[in-house]
């Protein structure tokens, strides 16, 4: 190799050696994705509230030695914005059991919520309850509503929170960045899921770094009487543009407390498995803080 040809290789590779460094992509910074995420979950809220999907949820049930064989439940899934902080809601209304109709076949939630008042808003709510029991137990009921993770990375909800980055994949041909979740513990503290167990909540959100959009949910619920995993996966949707709910899947566990005089092991468990797929998504826009309060 002559000495010219020599000196332009040798350029040629520090030049490269130079440029490696650059080209090598970035850690995301926890604070700038909480945020971009935060501001996604703002915005989505008011795109989203409206939407019904369709939910088809087989769910099993190990009640100790009695075999219950599982239930297909169909229902109707209208998704809301609930309040300012931009909370996202899920309504369910069953329509079918095993195939078997529970009811017509309307949208009985969403045509209720046309115009939204305080008395439509409780017919919704008893449209919501009226076959309810199907789900086993108010641990399914509260716990697998596919919405219910977003709300911790929601600004006004931050300063009860600590994140962490919690590795990388791709999901939906998008590079995203786990950050996970905790409340954070203090006695006397009501959670945010605020339902009777008091639970704590912690879980991973799988996050676009580029633009906050998430792509993955898994939630982590524990009280002294309930525990339960939730994970959800979102696909986009052409017509809505939007990243939706696709599928589900869920343990949910209940346990009888014991009461102090109690001698032995302690009271009942339930527990649930759920599988859940959603499809067919409309869009009709709801806002609900058009109620007075």
């Amino acid at each position: 190799m002559s000495r010219r040809m020599f000196v332009q290789v040798a350029g040629m590779m520090a030049a490269a050696a130079v440029a490696l460094p650059d080209a090598a992509p970035q850690a995301p910074v926890l604070d700038e994705v909480v945020r971009r995420g935060a501001t996604y979950v703002s915005e989505y809220a008011g795109k989203l509230s409206g939407t019904t999907l369709e939910e088809l949820m087989l769910l099993s049930e190990n009640s100790g030695n009695r075999l219950i064989p599982p239930r297909r439940i169909a229902s109707d899934l209208l998704l809301l914005r609930i309040d300012q902080k931009g909370r996202i809601f899920g309504l369910r209304d069953p329509y079918a059991i095993d195939t078997k109709l529970l009811r017509e076949r309307l949208p009985r939630i969403a045509n209720a919520l046309a115009e939204p008042t305080q008395d439509s808003w409780q017919v919704a709510q008893n449209h919501a309850r009226e076959h309810a029991v199907y789900l086993g137990h108010n641990v399914v009921l509260w716990f697998s509503d596919p919405s219910l993770a977003l709300q911790f990375i929601a600004a006004p909800n931050q300063s009860r929170v600590t994140y962490k980055i919690e590795g990388n994949k791709r999901m939906n041909d998008t590079p995203v960045v786990g950050v996970g979740f905790k409340e954070k513990e203090e006695a006397g503290r009501q959670y945010l899921l605020n339902t009777p167990g008091n639970p704590i909540a912690s879980g991973r959100l799988w996050i676009d770094p580029a633009t906050g959009a998430i792509h993955q949910t898994e939630l982590w619920v524990q009280s002294k009487t309930d525990t339960a995993r939730l994970l959800v996966s979102y696909a986009p949707d052409k017509t809505l543009g939007l990243l939706l709910p696709k599928e589900a899947s869920g343990t949910f566990e209940w346990r009888e407390e014991a009461s102090g005089g109690n001698i032995g092991p302690g009271g009942r468990r339930i527990s649930f498995e759920a599988n859940t797929k959603y499809s067919n998504p409309r869009h009709r826009p709801i806002d609900l803080s058009r109620i007075a309060k």
